[in-house]
């Protein structure tokens, strides 16, 4: 196997393994609130995840100015050494379960480094994952995106693993040496800076590159009300608490199916016009959620949002990889940090109005088909067609 494949294999699980250890916090919520352990409360539990979002987007936003100063191994190997310190931390944590006054801000800190370790790995790993291909960057993104995906979705899943809560250390452990040895192995490859991740010495940010971050904070919005109040949503429309949680699946489900699907087919197909109207659609199932909530078609509806939206963040930064390649890194750090200033808006705004769900509705509905025509608009004289 050449030195190139091997690149691509540890490349992708990296991806897939940054999802997992991503997701470490939230998934160890029940141990975090449990009173015989870390006796958080639930607005403490809360509020563990506003520095994180705070840091995921300074790191996204200074990431492609070091990556264009170092290089792009080096700062993936930050990215990855601080996720490493949080979870291994975290993990050492249990032989210190005395003093629970400090357990809060010690955990803050933890979350702080996780963001800011998840915001140099991401915004480092979709344009390397772009140029280990000469062709299909989107493909490449999308693709990549999937894995980080498949690997966030393991949360439910990690506590079931252990059984008793009590076990919480062991999530932790096992994530910690995981990642330690594809990092080892990751450390020994062989990666170039190359021309793909340097900056012009002197550039001004396209006007375009700024319609792409108000698209992407309109569908982070989107993604961040489904993530956070999907399931009083569909609760609000009729469904009882086991269907309103399996609604969430298959809407989370579809955002991973497309993101595969569009990352294989983009190369053989023509999906230009799939993209760019997936908004359009997205918008039209939400009408019917909020005119017509049938509880017998609602979680297909539920599975076909989130199918037309999966390729919408992921492919926005392979557009604008191909359309401005020459700020690929700069690119994907800026619309990491607008998916994470839209999620991190709706998250704190959102919960003041959670009685008014057919006007959240609405307003996702009119989001959506602002982002089809900021989609339309850039289409004009763009490089869609060579990205999808």
């Amino acid at each position: 196997m050449d030195s190139k494949k091997i690149i691509i294999i540890v490349v992708f699980l990296l991806a897939f393994l940054t999802g997992v250890n991503f997701v470490i916090f939230p998934a160890l919520g029940n141990a975090f609130m449990d009173s015989s352990l870390f006796a958080l409360s639930i607005s403490q539990f809360g509020n563990l995840f506003v520095p994180q979002v705070i840091c995921i987007i300074i790191s996204c936003l200074s990431a492609p100015f070091l990556v264009n100063k170092w290089g792009p191994k080096v700062i993936l190997a930050v990215g990855i050494l601080l996720m490493l310190a949080s979870t291994g931390t975290l993990w050492f944590l249990h032989y210190f379960m005395s003093g629970k006054s400090l357990l809060f801000p010690i955990l803050l800190i933890l979350v702080a480094c996780m963001g800011m370790g998840f915001g140099f790995s991401i915004t480092t790993l979709n344009p390397l994952a772009a140029s280990l291909f000469e062709k299909g960057n989107s493909s490449a993104i999308l693709i990549l995106q999937f894995l980080v995906g498949l690997g966030t979705s393991t949360s439910p899943l990690m506590m079931n693993l252990i059984g008793d809560v009590k076990n919480w250390m062991y999530v932790p452990g096992v994530i910690f040496i995981v990642v330690s040895l594809v990092f080892i192995l990751f450390l020994l490859l062989k990666i170039d800076k190359g021309t793909f991740f340097e900056l012009p010495d002197h550039f001004k940010i396209p006007k375009k590159l700024w319609i792409f971050f108000a698209a992407i904070i309109l569908y982070g919005c989107v993604e961040g009300t489904f993530g956070s109040f999907g399931g009083i949503i569909l609760k609000n429309k009729g469904l009882d608490n086991s269907n309103a949680s399996f609604g969430l699946s298959l809407f989370w489900g579809g955002i991973a199916l497309n993101r595969l699907l569009f990352g294989m087919l983009s190369k053989k197909l023509e999906l230009s016009l799939f993209f760019i109207t997936s908004p359009l659609w997205v918008g039209i199932l939400l009408l019917l959620l909020l005119i017509y909530p049938n509880i017998q078609i609602l979680l297909m509806m539920m599975f076909l949002i989130g199918f037309f939206m999966g390729s919408i963040f992921p492919g926005s930064i392979g557009w604008g990889t191909v359309e401005f390649p020459t700020y690929s890194v700069l690119v994907s750090g800026f619309l990491m940090a607008a998916n994470q200033i839209g999620t991190g808006i709706v998250t704190n705004v959102l919960g003041h109005f959670s009685n008014y769900i057919s006007t959240i509705i609405g307003l996702l509905i009119i989001l959506m088909l602002l982002i089809c025509v900021l989609f339309f608009y850039l289409k004009k004289g763009s490089k869609i067609k060579e990205a999808f």
